[in-house]
């Protein structure tokens, strides 16, 4: 049997499902995609900034520009995707002034479902969380002022929710960052029961990942899982949220490498 068959016949399949909410704002400036090319399928999550037009249309720009890219695998060619990116949207500012302010958060999850590998990337402070066996793995780190205070002991996780600029970026799509995109520096080897979570800000504000860890333990299914946190976020929001978005990924193996469809 070849490697090539060997792989096909154990490939696995992903079950997602995503929401998007626009909180207590008049507006909604979060975007979200999957799209598949051959056997890579990405997942995506953005939150737009800039404005109401703005900050649509950059994630927006976001989301078009990963379901027209070759998913690639190469942490390197990940890593020049976004800053082309970038400086795509940075040429629009330019080319269109009443959007010049518009930029977004970036994080993208790329699964190759018959080598069973999983990238991710991020830019901003919009985050994906990596679970094996309902338990956390591992977590983006967010390129804000916030964490680099909280990386450097300077200030505790306790105080994040109350500090007056926790919501200072340091890098972000479109922007002049002081910090580039950051890709994992190699691909991980996933396996069936993995599961992912990506969102924006808005969503994780509200939930540690204790909180996240523990409705993956009780949920039956990716829908149930994102619908119950989806539910948790708008009980704590108390008229206060943000547009909140969140992505669920789970990992099966149906033997036909066959991507299901759960919700949006």
């Amino acid at each position: 049997m070849t490697q090539d068959r060997k792989q096909a016949e154990t490939a696995l399949a992903l079950v997602h499902h995503s929401q998007t909410d626009p909180g207590d704002r008049s507006y909604n400036e979060d975007a979200f995609c999957h799209v598949r090319d051959q056997h890579v399928v990405s997942f995506a999550v953005a939150d737009g900034m800039g404005g109401a037009a703005g900050g649509l249309r950059a994630s927006t720009l976001a989301m078009q520009a990963i379901r027209d890219a070759p998913l690639s695998m190469d942490p390197a060619v990940f890593r020049a995707q976004l800053l082309a990116l970038s400086s795509h949207i940075q040429a629009q500012q330019q080319a269109h002034p009443e959007y010049s302010r518009m930029s977004t958060t970036l994080v993208e999850l790329r699964i190759d479902t018959h080598r069973q590998r999983a990238i991710w990337a991020h830019w901003g402070d919009s985050r994906v969380y990596w679970f094996r066996a309902k338990e956390l793995m591992a977590m983006t780190s967010d390129h804000s002022v916030v964490q680099c205070l909280v990386n450097a002991g300077l200030l505790s996780p306790s105080a994040v929710a109350t500090y007056p600029k926790k919501n200072v970026l340091l890098g972000a799509v479109g922007t002049q960052s002081e910090v580039g995109p950051e890709v994992l520096e190699q691909a991980i080897d996933i396996s069936t029961g993995d599961a992912f979570l990506l969102c924006t800000d808005g969503f994780w504000n509200g939930l540690s990942p204790a909180d996240i860890e523990a409705s993956l333990q009780r949920a039956g299914c990716v829908q149930d899982w994102i619908s119950d946190l989806m539910a948790m976020v708008r009980k704590q929001g108390c008229g206060d949220n943000d547009n909140f978005t969140a992505t669920g990924v789970w990992v099966s193996n149906d033997g036909e490498n066959t991507l299901l469809l759960h919700g949006a």
